[in-house]
C-alpha cells in the first residue's frame, strides 16, 4: 500500500512519480480509478524533550484519504515508536497523474505476507496512470496468489525505459504479457461479426438467405 525505504523515513519518495497536479479539460480523456496515490506527512506530538521531532512522508495508495492516513500509521509504527495518538499529520495531497492519455510499463516491486510467509516480487503492467497499474496488481494477487490488499506493501514504482524490447534481459520489459503486447503490427481480427439492419423497420426474424458472420 505504499512506497517506503525503512533505511531513511525522514525522506521517501519513489524517483520516478512527480507530485504534478493533472487539471481536466475537455479535450483530455480522464481517468476514473478506485485507487488513489496520495503523500501524507507526518510526526511525533513536540513535547518539552523534544520540540522539534523528525517529519516523515510516505506515498500511500488508499481508496481515500481517510484510508491513507490510516495506513501512514500502521507502516510507521513498524519502523518507529511512533502511533496515531502520539503523531500528528501534518498534510495529505493527492498526487495526479500528469498525462493520463500515454500508455507506459510500470514496473512495481512488492512485497506480501501470505499463509506461509513473506514474499517479495516484481510486476508490470501496461496502463495510462500508476493508479491504473496497482489496481490490476491488486486484481491479479488476489487471484493468483489470495493475496488480500491490505497485506501487499508497494515498495517501488517506475516506469520501465526503453527500449522496452532488447536481447538484453536486464534491459527493457521482462514479463511475457508486456512484451507480447509491443508490437508495432499487432492486430485484433474480428473474425466474427453478426450483420444489424441499418434501420429498427428492416428488423425481422427470418431472413431469405443464410447472413456469412466471417470477415477476413
Amino acid at each position: 500500500m505504499l512506497a517506503i525505504d525503512p533505511d531513511n523515513l525522514a525522506f521517501i519518495s519513489t524517483p520516478t512519480q512527480s507530485p504534478f497536479t493533472f487539471y481536466p479539460s475537455n479535450n483530455m480523456a480522464t481517468q476514473v480509478t478506485e485507487i488513489h496515490q496520495y503523500q501524507v506527512t507526518g510526526r511525533k506530538t513536540p513535547t518539552a524533550n523534544d520540540k522539534t521531532p523528525q517529519i516523515y512522508r510516505m506515498k500511500i495508495f488508499a481508496k481515500s484519504p481517510v484510508q491513507a492516513k490510516s495506513r501512514f500509521w500502521y507502516f510507521l509504527h513498524q519502523y518507529r515508536k511512533m502511533k496515531k495518538t502520539t503523531g500528528d499529520i501534518l498534510a495529505v495531497r493527492e498526487i495526479m497523474e500528469k498525462n493520463p492519455n500515454i500508455v507506459n510499463v510500470y514496473g512495481i516491486t512488492l512485497r506480501y505476507y501470505s499463509r506461509s510467509g513473506c514474499h517479495n516480487m516484481y510486476k508490470e503492467y501496461r496502463d495510462t496512470s500508476l493508479c491504473g497499474a496497482v489496481e490490476q496488481l491488486y486484481a491479479e494477487m488476489s487471484s493468483r496468489h489470495r493475496a488480500r490488499a491490505t497485506s501487499i506493501q508497494i515498495r517501488d514504482t517506475c516506469i520501465v525505459p526503453g527500449p522496452l524490447v532488447h536481447k538484453d534481459p536486464s534491459i527493457g520489459a521482462k514479463r511475457t504479457a508486456v512484451l507480447e503486447m509491443i508490437n508495432s503490427k499487432i492486430k485484433f481480427p474480428l473474425t466474427h461479426r453478426i450483420q444489424r439492419a441499418p434501420q429498427r423497420k428492416f428488423r425481422t426474424t427470418f431472413k431469405a438467405s443464410r447472413p456469412s458472420t466471417y470477415r477476413k
